[in-house]
């Protein structure tokens, strides 16, 4: 991304922050170029205004009047709200708007603006807060290769782009978005096991961070399948063969495969849910 690529975030929650920080982590540490608003928070503004130089625009129309890029970065039930708003201020054919909003289509999003309104649908995870999200990107009807290459480098500042159809955004979402609450589910049990085995907290925690930061840096470094990964720390009549036979009797991988598949249902219900009321107020 280039100083001359100016971009309006609409937001100032966590999500918006960490492309602040993505951004500014590029550009010295500061970014002049990102205008951000926050409606309900003002005392909000501020802080980032300090923390990263950003412009604080006071109304909607400071925010995204002659910006290339405008990133809704609110809530999924604000987003149709926000649209209402920004209908007659954008321009059609010179700005680009990235939703990081879960659920809501680029189809319902493209009914909410003004017409030929180039849209990207960004799914980043929470990662994005240590730079290490793990984002998915759907391209709309009308935006451009540029304006694709403009998402990823923008995403980038936060972690890895995965660019899909629009019809693998709720299996991504599953899979990704919700992907770091189950490594936390795993590190909790992980936690509870061994404190009861007589590891202090704080000793527990420390060695269970490790183990996972190691195993997923060795996952990311190596070309080998995960069961090929973990196969190699299997001797026969060893403790790890011991503690996969047992979740394997107790079917973990099958649950875990129906739980992201519980994930990725209710993405699509929710995505189906704006759907259905983008039709009943936009017959």
């Amino acid at each position: 991304m280039t100083n001359q690529t100016t971009v309006a975030i609409l937001g100032a929650g966590s999500m918006a922050e960490a492309l602040i920080g993505g951004i500014a982590r590029n550009n010295g540490g500061k970014a002049p170029h990102i205008t951000v608003l926050n409606a309900n928070n003002r005392k909000r503004l501020n802080q980032l205004h300090t923390a990263y130089g950003v412009h604080a625009a006071q109304s909607y129309e400071e925010a995204v009047k002659g910006k290339d890029v405008i990133v809704l970065a609110i809530k999924p039930h604000n987003v149709q709200e926000v649209a209402d708003l920004l209908v007659s201020l954008l321009n059609p054919q010179k700005q680009l708007v990235i939703s990081v909003a879960a659920g809501i289509k680029l189809e319902t999003l493209e009914s909410w603006l003004p017409a030929e309104t180039a849209v990207i649908r960004a799914m980043p995870n929470t990662s994005a807060r240590v730079l290490a999200s793990a984002t998915t990107l759907s391209i709309g009807t009308y935006a451009t290769e540029w304006q694709l290459a403009f998402a990823k480098t923008l995403f980038s500042s936060i972690g890895t782009v995965t660019v899909v159809d629009e019809q693998q955004m709720d299996a991504a979402t599953g899979v990704a978005g919700s992907g770091p609450a189950y490594i936390y589910y795993v590190a909790e049990a992980m936690l509870n096991a061994a404190i009861a085995e007589g590891l202090s907290p704080t000793e527990a925690r420390a060695l269970i961070n490790q183990t996972i930061g190691g195993a997923a840096k060795q996952l990311s470094d190596s070309s080998k399948s995960p069961k090929d990964l973990y196969k190699e720390i299997m001797s026969p009549n060893g403790t790890t063969e011991a503690a996969i036979a047992h979740l394997d009797r107790s079917s973990t991988q099958e649950l875990f495969q129906q739980a992201i598949h519980q994930a990725v249902k209710r993405s699509a219900a929710i995505g189906a849910s704006f759907e259905r009321d983008a039709i009943h107020k936009h017959p």
